[in-house]
């Protein structure tokens, strides 16, 4: 398995269980949404985007510019997130995750690029 295909996964199963979790109403997401003050709509569209960002991340993997847009997308929810995060003063273990998404979206941006980049 490359390193692309490693990343893009990861990233794509962080993305989707964030999305369902935002869709499906879980107690723990709507208790997070409530205390970083996103109204229930806003939580709605994100959990789309999420969504919408995993399935172009995945056809990335055989179209990487959608890849790399889609990736790109990603690495702009999470910089919301962590801002989010921030404005309330949360600590690490509260922001981690957008953290940790955030490297995955940036790493799947650049190794789908690179990838592109070698095939032409």
């Amino acid at each position: 398995m490359t390193a692309e295909v490693l990343a893009t996964a990861s990233l794509a199963a962080l993305f989707a269980f964030a999305s369902l979790i935002k869709l499906l109403g879980v107690q723990q997401s709507l208790t997070i949404r409530d205390h970083l003050g996103v109204s229930p709509l806003q939580w709605r569209v994100i959990g789309l985007l999420e969504l919408a960002g995993v399935a172009g991340v995945l056809t990335g993997l055989v179209w990487p510019p959608i890849g790399i847009a889609a990736a790109l997308g990603l690495t702009l929810l999470s910089l919301g997130a962590i801002g989010f995060h921030v404005r309330k003063s949360d600590g690490l273990a509260d922001t981690a995750p957008s953290v940790i998404a955030l490297a995955l979206a940036v790493a799947t941006a650049i190794l789908q690029w690179m990838e592109s980049a070698g095939s032409l």
